[in-house]
């Protein structure tokens, strides 16, 4: 149905007037988006673009509010709850209050049923229940939760669905409980809430202990007799120290016990001198890093509740005393001031941060690092301590484009979203007009949170006021959006990637071209030419599914366009064109140099050819230089050099040539020649000594280097497919390099793990249906073990039609299939054999009995829920932090994300955007580098501050992760288009 609405969408708009009598199933499409909404900031209108395939205009967003008022007055669906949110945000409140439950509420939700269920729970009549539901969602400052809890029946009916189980007497559909119920334990934390909730259920007679604070550090420091270049002692960090939090709280657990140290057993001290602030140390500093730190004496579930909310987070930032001493830890809601020193301790690890300018080194044990720097040069730590500057804005900004910045005056480009997030606790925020007074407060922010501004023609007042303990301090900005006439969309789109490609770019697959069309409706037909000195050498006909769409050159269905780019001999002269027309649309050419610059190879010579009009007069114009080669590399040693193609050992495998020219023409225009030898059949470079820079330190290679080499190898002219092959192993151990110094081991660890995943759902079901009996074995027709991967590549297309005919893609482990859709998946079988049959005819081989696959429900029940379990578990998941980040990167879609796409996507869920007050660190200008760097390498070096860039992102491994997610996803969604691309008869 999604796909029909939004087909006529495209054609009709979004008007209630363009929809007679079909208006509900458009309120059904757009009021799924809204259950997908996860709070302010995670943008409603861009993601409804997304999921009809149209344009959303501001008449359209009216238009969407008018159609659920015409709904609520003819058919009674639900109107939006008379709150602060609901009136800044009048249009998409209507359809995130039809969505019942959205997604941003499920963690609030949680976190209050939790609470219920220690006060009695189910036992409590409906009001009571539906009173102390409400009470908590004030205690927990849930403004959202708050506002949902208006509806009394849907909060009764969900909350006791949710603890316990049992039928609603509400007219609620089952389905939908079900699928709220399903989503919300989804959520690793809400799934913990709920767990710990029926845990006390069913012990009713224990009584819920109180919770104390946390456990606090201390750092010890003295002086060493060994003097710095000042003369004063060089500061020693001694050990660390554990502090009690000093709570008057009775605890569930034994008074007597003794609470140790992990490995220490001499580190003990009495519960309850502990809860009164006693210190216990830890001579191995170590120790503090390591997980399980606090052990208490006897097992039981309120010592292990206890553990984990005595447990502190791991040491960090310490305030700065000259005299040592025992320093106190900073933590949330703590101030330091400008010029105030900070401690900071860490493990010494290669992916660690840098030490700021200007720190004094600590002497430290082995494997620990410390140092005292000034506090606003360690903003990272300090931020994720909860730790604010005094001086610092009570709120950060970002966009995906270019802010102005004129004193407290913000110019954002219009109908750009505009995000802020919070910096203090409490942070109350609202809007007016310019030199008005403050409107009522909009929204309560906690510190770290981001909210997404709405769209505004015309200047708007931001008002800020801090809470908390730095309630006193407010802010005022006018935030004034410029329109930009290019970023208009065009009726027709087609982009290259790079920009301005060349012939090896065709030829090693890297040439990607972009579709985009808000007009386009349905399979879209591509003719895509080759002509070299104008006469055609190929041509194909391909149907894409739908615009906007993605072609990359490195699909099956190319080959033969591909193959014909290396028809002319290395010593031919020749011009490339290359054609795409869309019939109806357009037609666009774009000519393919050998070379993406003015050098041309010498035919049949290791010499290249520049054209010398720029240098002098008459009397030079039109000659051409001969130029020799410069520096160059070899497989086994790719990185560049003077002698690095001529080395001895380059002999038995393939050399890379640059021309003697400065700069990145020379990158762009080299050769490779040489005999081509496989990894398999010859030696992998030795692993690179590799700096944590961007330039090289000593005898190890800076991030500058890699690249460099990453963009020769790429951009080299190959002869032959072979040259390719080998070309391509030698840029994936460049590319492995990159990925270690930028990312670490343990996500190049991830990504090997990642590749030998199967990349669907289908596929995870296909190969455990084979593994399992389910479509293989003595009852099905007998196959040879060498056709047995046929077999599953056809199990995987058919399941996929499978799942996606009854929205199985989307089941979570828990309902039960139906018999029908086990059926269903029996007939997959069956057709995925006549499938196998068919080939096997073709190859003039034996075809197979006919199948009749039949299995009961619950073995495909638990082969989907188990299927769904291992897709679920990325080895990715626990190296993108903060979790919200990796929620939002996994969730999305990236089949038709552009390049600006992605990098909003990766500007809305990161925004690390100050380090220094008014400065970006690391804006949408570096997050596109990072992309760049492992899309399209020689763009990121015509970038004029790439070096500045990488340097950032050196200092941020999990935003560098992040981007790296970002291109291994969208490379994957490249690749599934090309698969489903159908050539055109």
């Amino acid at each position: 149905m999604l796909h029909l609405v939004g087909t006529y969408a495209r054609m009709e708009g979004l008007s209630p007037a363009r929809w007679p009598n079909a208006t509900l199933p458009l309120a059904v499409a757009i009021t799924e988006t809204g259950y997908g909404y996860r709070g302010t900031g995670t943008e409603f209108w861009p993601r409804l673009s997304r999921d009809l395939g149209v344009v959303i205009s501001g008449a359209d967003r009216l238009a969407v509010r008018a159609l659920f008022e015409r709904l609520s007055q003819r058919l009674g669906t639900p109107q939006p709850h008379r709150s602060d949110w609901a009136r800044n945000y009048s249009n998409i409140a209507w359809p995130i209050r039809n969505a019942l439950a959205p997604l941003e509420i499920h963690r609030p939700l949680a976190a209050a049923l939790g609470k219920v269920a220690q006060m009695g729970g189910p036992g409590l009549d409906d009001d009571e229940f539906y009173r102390r539901l409400v009470g908590i969602a004030g205690g927990l400052w849930s403004g959202r939760l708050s506002d949902w809890l208006e509806d009394r029946t849907l909060a009764i009916a969900l909350g006791r669905s949710l603890l316990t189980g049992e039928e609603s007497a509400a007219r609620l559909e089952s389905g939908a409980l079900a699928r709220i119920g399903r989503d919300i334990r989804m959520d690793a934390e809400c799934r913990q809430v709920l767990r710990q909730a029926r845990r006390v259920l069913r012990n009713p007679s224990r009584k819920s202990a109180a919770i104390p604070p946390r456990a606090t550090w201390l750092a010890s420091v003295s002086a060493s007799s060994r003097t710095g270049v000042d003369g004063r002692g060089v500061p020693v960090l001694d050990g660390l120290w554990l502090q009690g939090p000093k709570s008057d709280e009775a605890v569930a657990a034994n008074q007597s016990a003794l609470l140790t140290i992990a490995g220490q057993a001499q580190s003990r001290v009495f519960l309850r001198d502990f809860l009164q602030g006693a210190i216990l140390a830890l001579p191995d500093i170590g120790r503090a890093f390591e997980p399980a730190l606090i052990h208490l004496s006897g097992r039981s579930d309120s010592a292990e509740d206890l553990l984990a909310a005595l447990t502190p987070a791991l040491p960090s930032v310490f305030r700065w005393a000259e005299t040592g001493g025992l320093l106190a830890a900073l933590g949330r809601n703590d101030v330091v001031h400008p010029g105030e020193l900070v401690l900071q301790i860490l493990q010494d690890r290669p992916d660690g941060p840098a030490r700021p300018a200007g720190a004094q080194v600590l002497d430290c044990p082995n494997g620990i690092l410390a140092w005292v720097a000034e506090a606003s040069t360690c903003r990272i730590a300090l931020t994720e301590a909860g730790v604010r500057l005094a001086d610092s804005h009570l709120a950060e900004f970002a966009c995906a484009g270019r802010i102005v910045r004129d004193g407290t005056r913000l110019m954002p480009p219009a109908d750009t979203p505009l995000f802020l997030r919070a910096m203090c606790e409490g942070l109350q925020v609202s809007l007016g007009k310019p030199g008005a007074t403050a409107a009522s407060v909009g929204t309560v922010m906690a510190l770290g949170d981001v909210a997404m501004l709405p769209a505004s023609d015309g200047a708007i007042a931001l008002h800020l006021q801090a809470g908390g303990q730095v309630s006193g301090l407010a802010e005022t900005w006018e935030i004034a959006p410029y329109s930009d006439p290019s970023a208009a969309p065009r009726a027709f789109a087609c982009d290259a990637r790079p920009a301005q490609p060349s012939l090896a770019d065709l030829r090693s697959g890297a040439l990607v071209l972009s579709f985009a069309s808000p007009v386009a409706l349905g399979p879209v037909i591509l003719q895509i030419g080759l002509s070299r000195n104008g006469a055609a050498l190929a041509r194909q006909d391909f149907a894409l599914p739908g615009l906007p769409a993605r072609l990359t050159f490195t699909a099956p269905e190319l080959e033969e366009l591909r193959a014909a780019a290396y028809q002319a001999a290395a010593y031919e002269e020749a011009w490339w064109t290359l054609t795409v027309t869309v019939p109806g649309l357009g037609e666009f050419t774009f000519p393919l140099p050998r070379r993406p610059q003015e050098l041309d190879r010498v035919p049949g010579q290791i010499a290249w050819r520049a054209d010398n009009a720029e240098d002098g007069g008459e009397d030079t114009a039109g000659v051409r230089a001969i130029i020799g080669p410069g520096l160059g590399a070899r497989a086994l040693a790719p990185l560049l050099s003077q002698d690095g193609a001529n080395h001895p050992e380059a002999v038995d495998d393939i050399r890379l040539y640059l021309p003697d020219v400065p700069g990145l023409a020379a990158l762009r225009a080299g050769l490779i020649e040489g005999k081509a030898l496989l990894f398999g059949q010859s030696a992998q470079p030795a692993p690179l000594a590799l700096a944590r820079s961007v330039a090289p330190i000593g005898d190890k290679h800076g991030l500058a280097t890699l690249c460099e080499a990453l963009v020769a190898w790429k951009s080299a002219e190959a002869s032959s497919f072979l040259v390719d092959a080998r070309r391509t192993e030698i840029v994936r151990f460049l590319e492995n390099s990159l990925l270690v110094a930028l990312c670490g081991q343990d996500w190049l660890t991830a990504e090997a793990q990642d590749r030998r995943r199967p990349d669907s759902l289908a596929r995870q079901m296909a190969e455990g249906a084979v593994s399992e009996g389910l479509a293989l074995g003595p009852e099905f027709p007998q196959i040879t073990p060498e056709d047995q991967p046929h077999l599953i590549d056809a199990l995987t297309q058919r399941f996929a039609n499978a799942l996606a005919s009854v929205n199985l893609s989307d089941r979570a482990p828990g309902p039960a299939l139906t018999e029908d859709e086990a059926a269903l998946l029996d007939a997959a079988v069956d057709a995925a054999y006549a499938d196998l049959s068919a080939s096997l005819e073709l190859r003039g081989e034996p075809v197979l009995e006919e199948s009749d696959a039949y299995s009961p429900a619950d073995r495909w029940q638990r082969l989907s829920d188990r299927s769904w379990t291992q897709q679920a578990q990325s080895p990715f998941r626990h190296l993108i932090l903060p979790e919200s980040r990796w929620e939002s990167l996994q969730a999305t879609t990236y089949a038709r994300l552009s390049d600006d796409d992605l990098v909003s996507l990766l500007t809305r869920c990161h925004m690390d955007i100050s380090r220094t007050a008014g400065v970006d660190w690391v804006g949408p200008q570096v997050l596109r580098s990072g992309l760049l760097l492992w899309l399209a390498p020689t763009q990121l070096l015509e970038t004029e501050a790439w070096r500045d860039h990488l340097a950032r992102l050196l200092s941020d491994r999990h935003t560098a992760r992040a981007i790296r997610y970002v291109a291994l996803r969208l490379g994957r969604a490249e690749r599934a288009a090309a698969d489903r691309m159908m050539t055109h008869v």
